[in-house]
């Protein structure tokens, strides 16, 4: 029994993570103006790394989608910026993402296979780009990072 409780353990660590990160909205709404900023750390240029968008937000939620602007900045200060659509529900309204009591969860794709210049310190920031200054329903943010395949 002890061994298969560790090797459920170990089957659902994820030794290629390397940020994962959230952050709070107080009262439920991103103001224009919040930036979230997550550092990581590159220490192998030689693999794809991927990113994921991860948010919790209220059921109520009044729109079908999310826009986001992505900067990432790299060692060199340099900023590569990205606008970014996320599709929320279906066809028919209902979420997409796994509801938990009064609010959505979402991990959503937002880089995949991206190559990084080089290793170094690297900040990857998330800033609502909706047409509303203030987007209602918004709990959380945040980024995760893993390393992906590596680059031929």
């Amino acid at each position: 029994m002890f061994l298969i409780s560790a090797l459920l353990i170990w089957s659902c660590s994820d030794s290629n993570k390397i940020m994962d990160q959230m952050t709070d909205i107080p009262g439920g709404k991103w103001y224009y103006n919040q930036i979230a900023d997550y550092p990581f750390q590159v220490d192998d240029a030689n693999v794809y790394y991927d990113f994921n968008l991860k948010i919790r937000m209220q059921k109520s939620y009044p729109y079908e989608n999310l826009y986001l602007l992505a900067h990432i900045k790299g060692p060199d200060g340099k900023v590569n910026t990205q606008r970014i659509n996320f599709t929320l529900t279906d066809e028919t309204g209902k979420p997409l993402g796994r509801s938990t009591g009064s609010s959505v969860n979402y991990d959503l794709p937002m880089f995949k296979d991206r190559k990084m210049p080089g290793a170094g310190q690297y900040v990857i920031s998330i800033e609502q780009n909706m047409r509303d200054s203030v987007v209602s329903g918004i709990e959380s943010i945040g980024v995760k990072v893993r390393k992906g395949t590596p680059v031929f």
